[in-house]
């Protein structure tokens, strides 16, 4: 992995953090349910949130078992304003240090692991099952240390039905003493507890990281001096190569055979890289407008769900590419059907809404209608 130059760490405790199983293997797909998660995890609007994610492997067929992250922006806002210099990645400190436990073979992969790492002002409680992470909390250290990681495995036993820890481990820096601790974290457990002392900076180890929480504008600003760095160069050259070309009919006059085959043979070694920079402009351009309509299938999609009434499930949203999203359902009745359609034709989004079929079925002594929509796009 490149090495970067600038990096900021969010601490746990200042974000959220959950591991869930999603039913897809497909990465685009993960990525849209992940956000979907996100937004119903916090009560803020999406532009006021950021997220990242880590796959962690699929312990189900058919599923993908991830990290989920969840900042608030105008924390990270206000971290990144306190820096002297521009962090080029913001990543989490979780998974920085379920990487390193991983690399340093710290996890038993047979047993169910408590790692507890002390850092100078903040501590990380994080419990992880064989090599599967199944919870996660963070705290600032203070006077109620020990209490705080009370607390925590207290609140792993109630949250999850998995095995009872198995191995403890201490971790913390060569740069923090917590000899005058060991002993009453020890009385804490009923079995000994494993210290570590680790003496390289985790946040320099290399490790291949995948959350990162910078802000899409600060993204969106990376990408576009990188494009006007290669369309500055491809105009440079082309006017390298022009200017060449001009000498070459200028010289031609004055300029014995051997200087009109030596300006050739430059302005040919320089047009492959003017041929390779069209290229790559051309593919920027095709990109950008496939993320376009990326995210105008994630908005469609959205919005149908979100204009479900209660008292109605749908079952699936069958979107053609095109003009065309079927919604697919079951009402209590028929008159809730047709009071989705006139809300599905008031939507932004769609233009006209038709049943395609409605069926009336009767499940426990309950009668419900399954239905089927074709909703025309705008």
């Amino acid at each position: 992995m490149e090495k970067v130059k600038d990096i900021l760490i969010i601490p746990r405790y200042l974000a959220i953090l959950r591991f869930i199983e999603l039913p897809s293997i497909d990465s685009s797909e993960i990525s849209n349910m992940a956000e979907f998660k996100a937004l119903k995890e916090l009560p803020y609007p999406r532009d006021e949130i950021i997220t990242g994610l880590r796959n962690l492997g699929s312990y189900k067929s058919g599923f993908s078992y991830i990290m989920l992250a969840i900042v608030k922006k105008q924390l990270v806002e206000d971290m990144m304003k306190a820096r002297k210099a521009r962090p080029e990645n913001i990543r989490l400190g979780t998974e920085i240090l379920y990487l390193y436990m991983l690399k340093k073979g710290i996890i038993k992969q047979d047993k169910t692991n408590l790692i507890i790492d002390i850092q100078r002002d903040y501590s990380e409680i994080m419990v992880i099952d064989k090599t599967k992470p199944v919870f996660s909390r963070g705290f600032r250290n203070a006077e109620n240390f020990l209490e705080e990681i009370n607390k925590s495995v207290i609140s792993y036993k109630r949250s999850r039905d998995g095995r009872e820890i198995e191995e403890i481990t201490v971790a913390h820096g060569s740069n923090l003493s917590i000899e005058n601790s060991k002993p009453h974290i020890q009385a804490l457990f009923s079995f000994p507890v494993n210290f570590y002392e680790h003496k390289e900076d985790l946040n320099s180890a290399g490790f291949s990281l995948e959350i990162d929480l910078l802000p899409r504008e600060h993204i969106d600003k990376k990408f576009k001096r990188e494009n006007m760095r290669q369309a500055f160069l491809t105009y440079f050259l082309l006017f390298i190569a022009l200017a060449m070309l001009a000498s070459f009919f200028v010289f031609k006059l004055y300029q014995k055979e051997k200087t009109i085959l030596m300006l050739t043979e430059k302005t040919n070694s320089m047009q492959k890289d003017v041929d390779e920079l069209g290229v790559f402009l051309k593919k920027t351009d095709i990109l950008k407008s496939q993320k376009e309509e990326a995210w105008l299938v994630i908005n469609i999609l959205k919005e149908a769900y979100e204009l479900v009434p209660g008292g109605m499930s749908v079952s699936g949203l069958d979107y053609n590419g095109r003009d065309t999203l079927y919604c697919k359902g079951a009402a209590r009745n028929m008159s809730g059907v047709f009071d989705f359609i006139k809300i599905l034709e008031k939507s932004e989004y769609f233009k006209k809404a038709e049943m395609k079929y409605a069926t009336k079925k009767e499940t426990w002594n309950q009668e419900f209608t399954d239905f089927n929509i074709a909703c025309q796009v705008k």
